[in-house]
């Protein structure tokens, strides 16, 4: 999928219409009863939390929906693949659902930890999106085909992107309030780790050679100066 062309906008329309339904779940659980629905159809008790917690994890879901339509119809050059959209909706719906569910009933009201969540949220997401913007702009250029990008944001890590999704999912799972979330950011990073950043760099490898090789030996993977 890596550098394929695309021919199909079709993929990205249902990509989009979908997490849009899932948008529209997300805040049914929040503020229109859907958490006591869909407790009692497990024998459970639950009740809506926190107010401006809720309207805080229902933002995060909105600026996600941007964030991912800004990507899907502006970013991503390459072929959006249907098999890639199983993937993209899992994860879509964790973000949007799983976490509406761990914490659309915390009672506790926003504190510290949740004001500096909110600004790893957006740190993470310019990491992300910031980075994308930045290669694009690169990309664009008639001179630069061919080229590998390696500055703006991209000469802290090879992956910086990766880390940003990592940093906002991270304060997401933080603002539900609840234990369990940890694990979704653990698995994310996990994922970067073993499976996706392995898959890129042999790609990279074989697209760039040695001007990837040059790159590597003088930055890091995925944590900026760490790792």
């Amino acid at each position: 999928m890596h550098g394929q062309a695309e021919t199909s906008q079709r993929s990205r329309w249902v990509c989009t219409g979908l997490h849009a339904a899932l948008l529209a779940a997300a805040g049914w659980l929040y503020f229109g009863g859907g958490l006591g629905t869909a407790a009692g159809w497990f024998g459970m008790e639950r009740s809506h939390g926190d107010l401006p917690r809720r309207v805080v994890l229902f933002s995060f879901g909105v600026v996600l929906f941007a964030r991912m339509g800004l990507g899907l119809f502006w970013l991503l050059k390459r072929k959006f693949a249907w098999n890639e959209l199983g993937g993209v909706l899992m994860a879509v719906f964790v973000y949007q659902i799983v976490f509406a569910l761990l914490g659309g009933s915390c009672q506790a009201p926003i504190d510290i930890a949740d004001v500096l969540a909110v600004a790893l949220f957006v740190v993470g997401s310019f990491l992300n999106t910031g980075s994308e913007v930045q290669r694009k702009r690169f990309k664009d250029r008639p001179e630069n085909q061919g080229r590998l990008y390696t500055a703006g944001l991209f000469r802290y890590a090879r992956h910086i992107n990766y880390f940003g999704d990592t940093l906002w999912v991270t304060a997401w799972a933080i603002v539900t309030g609840n234990a369990w979330s940890a694990i979704i950011p653990a698995a994310l990073a996990a994922a970067f780790v073993f499976a996706f950043i392995p898959s890129l760099t042999r790609h990279l490898q074989a697209r760039y050679g040695d001007q990837y090789d040059q790159w590597a030996k003088t930055t890091k993977a995925f944590v900026p100066f760490v790792y």
